[in-house]
Protein backbone atom coordinates (compact mmCIF):
# COMPACT_ATOMS: atom_id res chain seq x y z
CA UNK A 1 0.00 0.00 0.00
CA UNK A 2 1.10 3.52 -0.64
CA UNK A 3 2.93 5.33 2.30
CA UNK A 4 0.73 8.66 1.31
CA UNK A 5 -2.17 6.87 1.66
CA UNK A 6 -1.70 5.18 4.93
CA UNK A 7 -0.63 8.46 6.17
CA UNK A 8 -4.07 10.01 4.96
CA UNK A 9 -5.36 6.90 6.79
CA UNK A 10 -4.23 7.36 9.76
CA UNK A 11 -5.09 10.83 10.09
CA UNK A 12 -8.18 9.81 8.93
CA UNK A 13 -8.69 7.63 12.16
CA UNK A 14 -7.00 9.75 14.24
CA UNK A 15 -9.45 12.87 13.28
CA UNK A 16 -12.45 10.62 13.90
CA UNK A 17 -11.83 8.89 16.93
CA UNK A 18 -11.45 11.94 18.47
CA UNK A 19 -13.89 13.88 16.98
CA UNK A 20 -16.06 11.15 17.83
CA UNK A 21 -14.83 11.31 21.37
CA UNK A 22 -15.89 15.11 21.75
CA UNK A 23 -18.81 15.22 20.40
CA UNK A 24 -20.00 12.09 22.03
CA UNK A 25 -19.35 13.60 25.26
CA UNK A 26 -20.62 17.39 24.70
CA UNK A 27 -23.59 16.42 22.78
CA UNK A 28 -25.59 17.82 25.04
CA UNK A 29 -23.54 21.50 24.82
CA UNK A 30 -23.52 21.39 20.79
CA UNK A 31 -27.04 20.05 19.39
CA UNK A 32 -30.08 21.89 19.52
CA UNK A 33 -32.43 21.68 22.06
CA UNK A 34 -35.24 20.08 19.27
CA UNK A 35 -32.97 17.74 18.63
CA UNK A 36 -32.62 17.13 21.98
CA UNK A 37 -35.84 16.96 23.09
CA UNK A 38 -37.43 14.60 20.42
CA UNK A 39 -35.00 11.88 19.80
CA UNK A 40 -32.85 12.17 23.68
CA UNK A 41 -29.23 12.30 24.43
CA UNK A 42 -28.44 8.87 23.42
CA UNK A 43 -30.13 9.04 19.76
CA UNK A 44 -27.65 12.26 19.24
CA UNK A 45 -25.06 11.13 20.50
CA UNK A 46 -24.89 7.72 17.99
CA UNK A 47 -25.82 10.19 15.35
CA UNK A 48 -23.00 12.42 16.20
CA UNK A 49 -20.58 9.83 16.24
CA UNK A 50 -21.57 8.83 12.75
CA UNK A 51 -21.08 12.40 11.30
CA UNK A 52 -18.44 13.64 13.03
CA UNK A 53 -16.11 10.18 13.59
CA UNK A 54 -16.94 8.63 10.25
CA UNK A 55 -18.24 11.10 7.27
CA UNK A 56 -16.55 14.05 8.36
CA UNK A 57 -12.97 12.34 8.29
CA UNK A 58 -13.85 10.78 5.09
CA UNK A 59 -15.23 13.86 3.49
CA UNK A 60 -12.31 16.19 4.66
CA UNK A 61 -9.27 13.89 4.32
CA UNK A 62 -9.27 13.12 1.06
CA UNK A 63 -10.75 16.57 -0.11
CA UNK A 64 -7.91 18.19 1.39
CA UNK A 65 -5.31 15.62 -0.01
CA UNK A 66 -6.33 16.67 -3.47
CA UNK A 67 -6.05 20.69 -2.68
CA UNK A 68 -2.68 20.22 -1.42
CA UNK A 69 -1.31 17.95 -4.30
CA UNK A 70 -2.88 20.75 -6.28
CA UNK A 71 -1.17 23.79 -4.64
CA UNK A 72 2.19 21.32 -4.52
CA UNK A 73 2.06 21.32 -8.09
CA UNK A 74 1.76 24.67 -8.78
CA UNK A 75 3.92 25.97 -6.34
CA UNK A 76 5.92 23.36 -4.54
CA UNK A 77 8.25 25.72 -2.58
CA UNK A 78 5.38 27.65 -0.67
CA UNK A 79 2.50 25.04 -0.73
CA UNK A 80 3.00 23.76 2.82
CA UNK A 81 2.33 27.57 3.92
CA UNK A 82 -0.60 28.40 1.40
CA UNK A 83 -2.13 24.96 2.37
CA UNK A 84 -1.94 26.04 6.38
CA UNK A 85 -3.05 29.36 5.43
CA UNK A 86 -6.40 28.22 3.46
CA UNK A 87 -6.75 25.67 6.04
CA UNK A 88 -6.84 28.69 8.74
CA UNK A 89 -9.55 30.51 6.55
CA UNK A 90 -11.97 28.03 6.38
CA UNK A 91 -11.32 27.18 9.57
CA UNK A 92 -12.97 30.24 10.79
CA UNK A 93 -15.17 30.44 7.84
CA UNK A 94 -16.71 27.39 9.05
CA UNK A 95 -16.64 28.47 12.93
CA UNK A 96 -18.24 31.43 11.93
CA UNK A 97 -20.93 29.74 10.17
CA UNK A 98 -21.15 27.19 12.92
CA UNK A 99 -21.73 30.18 15.29
CA UNK A 100 -24.36 31.35 13.34
CA UNK A 101 -25.93 28.19 12.23
CA UNK A 102 -26.35 26.84 16.15
CA UNK A 103 -27.03 30.14 17.50
CA UNK A 104 -23.66 30.24 19.50
CA UNK A 105 -24.73 26.78 21.15
CA UNK A 106 -21.39 24.38 21.72
CA UNK A 107 -19.19 27.80 19.84
CA UNK A 108 -16.04 25.89 21.77
CA UNK A 109 -16.98 22.62 20.87
CA UNK A 110 -16.67 23.85 17.24
CA UNK A 111 -14.29 25.57 17.68
CA UNK A 112 -11.96 22.80 19.17
CA UNK A 113 -13.42 20.61 16.45
CA UNK A 114 -11.88 23.42 13.34
CA UNK A 115 -8.45 23.58 15.16
CA UNK A 116 -8.10 19.82 15.34
CA UNK A 117 -8.67 19.71 11.41
CA UNK A 118 -6.96 22.40 10.58
CA UNK A 119 -3.48 20.97 13.20
CA UNK A 120 -4.41 17.51 11.61
CA UNK A 121 -5.27 18.04 7.56
CA UNK A 122 -3.98 21.68 7.62
CA UNK A 123 -0.84 21.31 9.07
CA UNK A 124 0.28 17.64 10.33
CA UNK A 125 -0.51 16.49 6.91
CA UNK A 126 1.98 18.08 4.20
CA UNK A 127 4.55 17.86 6.86
CA UNK A 128 4.20 14.07 7.12
CA UNK A 129 3.72 14.02 3.54
CA UNK A 130 6.63 16.21 2.89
Amino acid sequence: MNNRLLILIGLMVGLGLVSAILTYLRADKMSPLTDLATKGVAEVRKGNIIFFGVFIPVLFGPIAYVIYRTILTRSPDTAQTWFLALAIGMAIVLTVLAGVVFKMRGFVEFLVLHILYTAGLGWWMPRLLA
